[in-house]
């Protein structure tokens, strides 16, 4: 291996910080291609990401404005099985740098269908590349391409010295996408089913927007020193007590307010691993309907008898309201205590919400 300059080792260096930045698929494709014709003077560089099984590349030229021939793209695709440098890699899954006269005489480069359709109408005569190891069928590659000299060994030792921090970066750029894309999906999902998700860091982070407002209309406006309201920071406290206690006590209890007509319910959600742990919050209105309540086992009638008690109703203001005895009412809510294993008002009200806030949450 040729022993590289101080100035090429500070190259290399700022080549590898520019496309650790990158946090994107299509911008770590750009910066890597961008800083290889930084590193090797040539014509053109590409990026190629072939699908010999499919059939489709991806591909990007530095200078975007060099002049690419209608149809080589569709040839190199087509004819990626007998391009050496590609072949050598599906055979051997070793993505250094290799030329093409490290397998072919210009002669036998020149005699190539690949010459003929896909390099001689791009004007180049010499390429040297690398490919970065993939987990699917596809190949990448970063290509540098001249016309007039081979590449050196100087210019093979500055790939093979960079293509570590660009496997890293290549793979960094995809799990940063992918998480944000799982994110994306996430916040979606809570939108959709009308919860919120505050991340316990420091300072909290809401991860559905406008979420800590509604905990503060709620609760009240954050603490002097806290930015949770006082109850909200006690509650939380003794969820992480729980936790954490030493006879291995977890069961959690959820918080809830009511106001106007809605409810807010808060549910703690611990750390695990080196996430900071959450707490999820649904706002609803407070009374629920005769069908929610049906999936509680109740009958129609228990429904309705057990919606009126939650709201406060008494036994004969439900009987007006349901056109029967009062006494057809406390025998609907005897057999409701029953099926529910409550025996009073507010255990039956705390019971129905409890129960039901965790099936929607």
């Amino acid at each position: 291996m040729s022993e590289l300059s101080a100035s090429d080792l500070e190259g290399v260096l700022l080549a590898a910080r520019s496309v650790s930045t990158a946090r994107e698929p299509s911008e770590f494709n750009h910066l890597a291609t961008e800083q290889v014709a930084r590193l090797l003077p040539s014509e053109v560089v590409t990026f190629n990401e072939i699908d010999p099984a499919t059939g489709t590349l991806n591909f990007l030229s530095i200078p975007s404005s060099y002049p690419i021939p209608p149809g080589v793209e569709q040839h190199l695709i087509a004819l990626a099985d007998q391009h050496p440098l590609i072949d050598y890699y599906i055979h051997s899954s070793d993505g250094s740098a290799k030329k093409i006269s490290d397998f072919w005489s210009q002669a036998e480069f020149r005699a190539s269908a690949l010459y003929e359709l896909v390099y001689q109408p791009m004007q180049v005569e010499f390429q040297m590349s690398i490919t970065l190891r993939t987990l699917q069928s596809n190949v990448v590659a970063i290509v540098a391409n001249r016309s007039h000299v081979d590449f050196s060994e100087r210019d093979r030792t500055v790939l093979n010295t960079l293509r570590p921090h660009l496997v890293q970066a290549w793979y960094s750029a995809r799990d940063h996408h992918r998480l944000r894309m799982l994110l994306n999906s996430t916040i979606g999902a809570l939108v959709e089913s009308e919860v919120g998700l505050i991340v316990l860091s420091d300072p909290p982070q809401e991860l559905t927007a406008g979420t800590l407002a509604t905990l503060y209309r709620h609760f009240g406006p954050p603490a002097d020193s806290s930015p949770w309201p006082i109850q909200v920071e006690q509650w939380i406290f003794n969820q992480r007590s729980r936790f954490s206690s030493s006879d291995g006590v977890t069961l959690l209890s959820s918080l809830r307010v009511e106001n106007g007509g809605r409810r807010m319910t808060l549910r703690y959600l611990d750390e695990l691993g080196e996430s900071p742990g959450a707490v999820l919050l649904q706002e609803q209105t407070s009374r629920p309907t005769p069908q929610d309540l049906g999936s509680l086992g109740l009958s129609v009638r228990e429904a309705e008898v057990t919606a009126f008690v939650i709201s406060g109703a008494t036994n004969a203001s439900i009987a007006d309201a349901m056109f029967i005895a009062p006494a057809t009412v406390k025998r609907h809510l005897e057999n409701v205590y029953a099926k529910l294993g409550v025996k009073s008002r507010g255990e039956l009200a705390a019971f129905v919400h409890d129960v039901l806030d965790r099936q929607l949450l």
